[in-house]
């Protein structure tokens, strides 16, 4: 009777595709000696991003928001040596939006630029639910794929018989993300007339996947 040999290998993928969603926080913020000064100002920054974000969700190029209410602070600030150190209060709201239109997010945040009270977070990039999901798909069948390729160099180095699969094994799946190479991150390009839109690229998002898979190999191939 042949004896029989254990292969076991970890197959890998990857697949990846553009960003389709950018989600950002712009806060609106301001400082001043008197606490009702820094909040009517803040007020109505906020009042105004709420605003246009919300006339974004209506036409669609906005997928979800959502808006803070307005809070304040106050701190010393040292003034010079020998000064009494100056009360300064500030207030701050902010607006966090999902776009799918990134070319409307890159006219807005030109806009954005050019009012003092604003400030712009960081953008987090991201895909469709589907995309994602036909992503996953893709890794997973990618990584089998792999295993197999794997496990039958394996098998011919070895001079065994052809490798038949007798379990798999998922260690996990990673969430999208930035890939590796240099499309990783965000670069925000500035035109030079004050309110000119920023182009905006977020290069590609990664989905990965892994798997364990067991195989059996005669050891002694039909006829050898």
């Amino acid at each position: 009777m042949p004896r029989v040999v254990e292969i076991l290998v970890r197959g890998e993928a990857v697949e990846r595709a553009a960003a389709e969603r950018a989600t950002v926080t712009v806060q609106s913020r301001w400082q001043a000696d008197a606490p009702d000064e820094a909040m009517a100002q803040v007020a109505a920054a906020h009042g105004r991003i709420a605003a246009e974000v919300e006339a974004f969700a209506a036409s669609r190029a906005v997928e979800s928001w959502h808006a803070d209410r307005v809070w304040i602070s106050h701190h010393r600030e040292w003034v010079g040596e020998g000064q009494p150190q100056r009360l300064v209060f500030t207030a701050s709201a902010s607006v966090t939006a999902t776009f799918v239109d990134l070319p409307a997010l890159g006219a807005w945040l030109g806009d954005l630029g050019a009012q003092q009270e604003h400030e712009v977070g960081g953008i987090h990039w991201s895909l469709a639910e589907q995309t994602a999901r036909d992503l996953a798909t893709r890794a997973r069948a990618g990584a089998i794929a792999d295993a197999v390729a794997r496990a039958a160099d394996y098998a011919g180095a070895a001079r065994l018989g052809a490798p038949v699969i007798t379990s798999i094994r998922e260690p996990g799946t990673t969430a999208p993300r930035p890939p590796s190479g240099a499309a990783r991150g965000i670069e925000l390009m500035a035109a030079s007339d004050a309110g000119a839109g920023i182009e905006l690229s977020a290069g590609e998002l990664e989905v990965r996947a892994a798997v364990d898979v067991a195989f059996a190999a005669e050891a002694d191939r039909p006829g050898g």
